[in-house]
């Protein structure tokens, strides 16, 4: 028999639907709020994550460049220790020779004063140019020597020096004015010194002399050798070029 919906019944039927969805409305809200929260959480979780996945890189960053620090510090104490390990080998070096000080000292001062002694020697016999200049240097060096307040390496290269000058006028010409006693008569003369080859001076009126090492004195050249002295004075003074020159020499011969 075919059943027949009417309004009462389709009227139950609709509340009954509405029943059932409400019950099931009611049922599924929990759990549709469980899944939000769950969502959210998850969310959140995500979140944190990815701020402990920035931290992480950071820190890893960071790590690697405490690493290079590290390796440069290594480099740079390693670097300093060869340094430290150079001046203690310099500091025990130097101590050793501070400890020898006194013996090389006490072997200085003889031989310093065999320097001097010998230079001396040497300007007394050497031809007589700038005798007082020559002097007041030994002088100097005598005085040097004898001083406490003159450390003894000063005083050798004060020595060096005189020898250095000394040498020096060997390979030099030089002129200059000097008054000299002529037939007793103080006179005033143009010098010339060529080298340690000869000394002579042109004397007013073209009167020449050399100095003999032999006689310890003035020697007379003959008038000829006026012109020669009186160019060789003038290239000294600059006053015309440079040119051969002609000097009156004496053999000169060294006691065996």
């Amino acid at each position: 028999m075919k059943k027949v919906l009417t309004p009462a019944r389709g009227a139950i039927a609709a509340a009954l639907i509405l029943g059932a969805a409400a019950t099931a409305s009611a049922q599924l809200r929990p759990a549709l709020e469980v899944g939000e929260r769950a969502t959210k959480r998850a969310e959140e979780i995500q979140t944190r994550i990815n701020q402990l996945d920035d931290q992480r890189s950071d820190l890893v960053r960071e790590f690697r460049t405490v690493l290079q620090r590290k390796d440069a510090a290594d480099l740079f104490a390693r670097q300093q220790q060869r340094v430290i390990d150079s001046q203690a080998r310099e500091i025990e070096s130097l101590t050793d020779q501070l400890g020898r000080v006194d013996e090389i000292t006490a072997q200085m001062i003889p031989m310093m004063l065999d320097m001097i002694a010998d230079l001396e020697a040497f300007v007394a016999a050497d031809l007589p140019f700038k005798s007082d200049l020559r002097r007041d240097r030994l002088d100097a060096l005598t005085a040097a020597l004898d001083d406490p307040q003159v450390p003894p390496a000063e005083a050798y290269r004060l020595i060096i020096e005189a020898y250095q000058a000394e040498m020096e006028y060997g390979s030099t010409v030089d002129t200059w004015t000097e008054t000299i006693d002529i037939d007793g008569a103080p006179t005033d003369v143009e010098m010339f010194q060529y080298g340690r080859i000869a000394l002579v001076y042109l004397a007013p009126g073209g009167r020449a002399a050399r100095w003999s090492r032999d006689d310890g004195q003035w020697v007379s050249v003959p008038g000829s050798y006026a012109g020669d002295i009186r160019e060789a004075i003038r290239v000294a003074e600059g006053k015309t070029q440079q040119t051969v020159l002609f000097a009156p020499v004496q053999k000169y011969q060294v006691a065996q």
